[in-house]
């Protein structure tokens, strides 16, 4: 044929006719990827080059097995001509960032990170995506997936070229086991504040404790993590530790799975109030508080914190104390202290209250008498049930019980003796209060001297020593 006939038109009829022959050709032969394409998706079939993406569920394709071995140092190694992929760190914790870096493989080409945990090369994740630049080289990160941390030991990256060329690179990543992965709703708070608690990377089910600052004794509380190993959104409240920063410890109680988290632990200001502040002996007062930590014991001394506790009682989950009360005892008179003490926390506080004195208001049967006339006694405020000793100039003449209201009418007896003169001033003390009251008696002698067997000398009965 003579081309040099052909008219510019006819040149560009042939060119366009066989393009579109070629085009048909590819769509029809099989396998249109040929020897180098890579199913990257482990869904298609020869030559699928789906670009897929970061967490999608991929199989991992082979890397040629290199057919050259030589010696090196004395030591028998296969020569590789593909590409190399290092990571930086090669060892992995939960949440943790992994850098890929690669090279060898075609400017300008797409490539998938994949994480292979296990045996299974059908189950890899896509961790990551890059692409290459002018050198061949391209890096990637990826965040080591927190559910992965149970699974420990060696892990493979694979870094795949994403087209026809089969360019496949391998790295080995070991992944630390036992570790988790634990956030707070808040990271500063006392004893006792309610916080939100999320984790990740223990057993499917299995119970978890929770510790502040120590990983001995019991547990604050202790969690439950569901099928995923996960806990989400669980409630707490700040245990007890060192004031200032503190760590946040769950353990895992079957895979013994570690996860910590920072928090500032503030001081705590507890303050306990006495209902009522001031109150005689015997007399009942009721403590109320707040501010402790939760469910600790709250230890509480009697003017100084130290020696033996006078009373101990248990702070409830919000760190108040109630329903304790103390009866103010005898022979107590003005202002005392009382220390409180969380046992755990040892936070401090101290109530006072005021002791006061009986004050009781007597009288006797009558106001005035001759000699020889018997005399009773009457008396309100004293202490209940208490005895009532009666002293005339600082000699114990007679005594009485007062009931349970403190109270006296018609009690003892006493006889004016022939030899009293002017008044007779009673004493009576409450044996047990100390209350005092006096009662004067006028001894009447206008019928003149008069004569009386002596009188015995008053014995105190033993009944009513107090």
């Amino acid at each position: 044929m003579n081309m040099s006939k052909w008219s510019w038109k006819q040149v560009l009829i042939v060119t366009v006719v066989a393009l579109a022959l070629i085009s048909v050709g590819r769509s029809v032969l099989p396998g249109g990827g040929g020897k180098g394409s890579v199913d990257l998706t482990g869904r298609g079939g020869p030559g699928s080059n789906s670009s897929g993406s970061t967490g999608e569920q991929v199989q991992v394709p082979e890397v040629e097995k290199p057919t050259k071995i030589v010696r090196f140092n004395g030591k028998r190694v296969p020569v590789g001509e593909g590409p190399v992929a290092v990571l930086n760190p090669a060892l992995a914790k939960p949440g943790g960032q992994v850098g890929v870096n690669a090279s060898g493989f075609d400017k300008g080409a797409k490539v998938r990170v994949l994480l292979t945990t296990g045996k299974d090369k059908n189950n890899a994740k896509v961790v990551a995506t890059g692409k290459v630049n002018r050198f061949g080289v391209v890096d990637a990160n990826f965040t080591y997936p927190v559910g992965l941390a149970n699974s420990g030991g060696r892990q493979t990256v694979t870094v795949v070229q994403d087209g026809g060329a089969a360019k496949v690179a391998k790295a080995e990543l070991s992944a630390q086991a036992g570790v988790g992965l634990v956030t707070l709703s808040d990271e500063v708070g006392q004893a006792g504040t309610p916080l939100t608690l999320d984790a990740e990377g223990f057993a499917p089910y299995e119970a978890v404790k929770v510790y502040w600052g120590r990983i001995t004794g019991t547990p604050s509380t202790t969690l439950r993590a569901d099928s995923a190993g996960k806990i989400q959104h669980a409630s707490l409240r700040v245990g007890v530790g060192a004031i200032g920063d503190n760590t946040v410890i769950l353990v895992g109680t079957k895979s013994k799975t570690t996860a910590l988290a920072p928090f500032q632990l503030l001081r705590q200001y507890p303050m306990v109030l006495t209902k009522p502040f001031a109150a005689r002996a015997n007399s009942t007062i009721n403590i109320v508080g707040k501010g402790f930590a939760p469910n600790e014991r709250v230890l509480a001394y009697f003017g100084k914190a130290t020696g033996t506790p006078v009373m101990t009682m248990r702070a409830s989950d919000k760190g108040t104390i109630g329903g304790m009360a103390f009866k103010v005892p005898y022979d107590l008179f003005g202002r005392y202290s009382l220390i409180f003490v969380g046992e755990q926390s040892r936070a401090s506080t101290k109530a006072g209250f005021q002791a006061m004195p009986y004050n009781p208001s007597v009288r006797t049967s009558t106001w005035g008498g001759l000699p020889g006339t018997m005399l009773n006694f009457y008396g309100k405020g004293f202490a209940a049930n208490e005895a009532v000793h009666v002293y005339v100039q600082g000699e114990l003449v007679a005594a009485f019980r007062v009931n349970a209201a403190g109270t006296a009418l018609a009690a003892g007896t006493y006889t004016i003796p022939a030899d009293a003169q002017g008044k007779l001033v009673f004493k009576l003390v409450g044996a047990r209060s100390k209350g005092v009251g006096t009662a004067t008696v006028s001894v009447d002698k206008s019928e003149g001297k008069v004569q009386l067997p002596p009188q015995k000398k008053y014995k105190l009965p033993p009944d009513l020593k107090n």
